[in-house]
């Protein structure tokens, strides 16, 4: 199983998540997850915390931000993957309360699927509202 870490460290801000996941290959839809594109499936139904071995139950937003991340590169995956259906379980979060922001969850999910895959590194520029603390994410799409 492969971890990645998302580092951003910029004057005003840091974010560091770490990711591992592991994928499955199969031949009818999962009995788990949800669907990210016609072929690629999520799961992150079993997610531990790195730092303590708890499991994490993930949140709504959580979530949605590792559905956007994993919806940035799946047609990559389709392209380079054959499998009739591409399941990915994500199984760990290494988070450092001080720095970690939900939102980073997508760049971290694509990324790792960008290393699993062997697709073009992930382009993805982080902003933050200083006036509101919210991250934006330019996916230069």
């Amino acid at each position: 199983m492969q971890t990645y870490r998302y580092m951003v460290q910029t004057g005003g801000f840091g974010l560091f998540l770490g990711l591992a996941a592991e994928t499955a290959r199969l031949t009818i839809p999962p009995a788990i997850g949800v669907p990210i594109s016609d072929r690629v499936w999520l799961d992150a139904s079993e997610v531990n915390h790195a730092y303590y071995g708890s499991r994490l139950a993930l949140n709504e937003r959580e979530l949605a931000w590792l559905r956007l991340g994993l919806s940035k590169v799946a047609g990559g995956i389709q392209c380079v993957d054959a499998s009739p259906y591409i399941l990915i379980s994500v199984r760990t979060l290494q988070i450092i309360e001080v720095d970690y922001a939900e939102a980073a969850l997508a760049p971290a999910v694509a990324g790792w699927a960008a290393a699993e895959f062997s697709l073009a590194p992930i382009r993805c520029n982080v902003r933050r509202d200083t006036s509101t603390g919210q991250f934006t994410f330019d996916w230069n799409e």
